[in-house]
């Protein structure tokens, strides 16, 4: 049975529009135009970017959690860009292996809102996730204001659980998050 321990190089995945493929030193640049914008940061515990070693941490941050193979981020690109430019990342934040669970996050730069694009890289980490790390449920929180990221989960087939009172704190603040998930039977329904 294959693991995030045995992928071997870094997995690259396909949509109609979209690749997602390894973050490289080359999208150091790119992380910085999409984290240093306070809408992408708004709803999530990262801080808005001031400058380039923010980014560079981030890099370095992602490089080791895969080479740990305790986390998994794509950089998003369009495929008629031939995969050169990141327009946002995805992937799994943590997997539970002890109950086959993981828990996705994902940003995508502004000017690519309302165009799709997060729910079809979503179907394909959910799908990874089921196919190629075998698990059994998928989950993703969302900051209660968050509107626009509860509906990509609800397209993709997550069912929203309820909302964690102040399960979430950062910048200073609790924060509500709604609660989603996908089970594998309900995923495979679906397809």
């Amino acid at each position: 049975m294959e693991s995030l321990f045995t992928f071997g190089p870094f997995p690259r995945l396909e949509t109609d529009r979209l690749i997602l493929r390894e973050i490289t030193w080359r999208d150091v640049g790119a992380l910085y135009n999409l984290f240093s914008d306070p809408e992408v940061t708004r709803y999530n515990d990262v801080y808005t970017f001031q400058n380039w070693v923010d980014a560079e941490t981030l890099f370095h941050f992602l490089q080791e959690r895969y080479r740990k193979r305790i986390g998994l981020r794509w950089g998003i690109t369009l495929k008629s860009n031939d995969a050169q430019t990141l327009i946002g990342t995805c992937g799994y934040n943590t997997w539970a292996r002890n109950n086959n669970c993981g828990e996705i996050g994902y940003d995508l730069l502004q000017t690519h809102w309302n165009l799709g694009y997060m729910t079809e890289a979503v179907r394909a980490i959910v799908r990874f996730g089921f196919t190629r790390m075998h698990l059994n449920r998928v989950e993703a929180d969302v900051m209660v204001p968050n509107n626009g990221s509860a509906k990509v989960l609800q397209k993709v087939g997550f069912t929203e659980e309820g909302t964690l009172r102040q399960r979430g704190y950062w910048k200073g603040e609790y924060h509500d998050l709604r609660f989603f998930s996908i089970l594998r039977e309900e995923f495979e329904a679906e397809i």
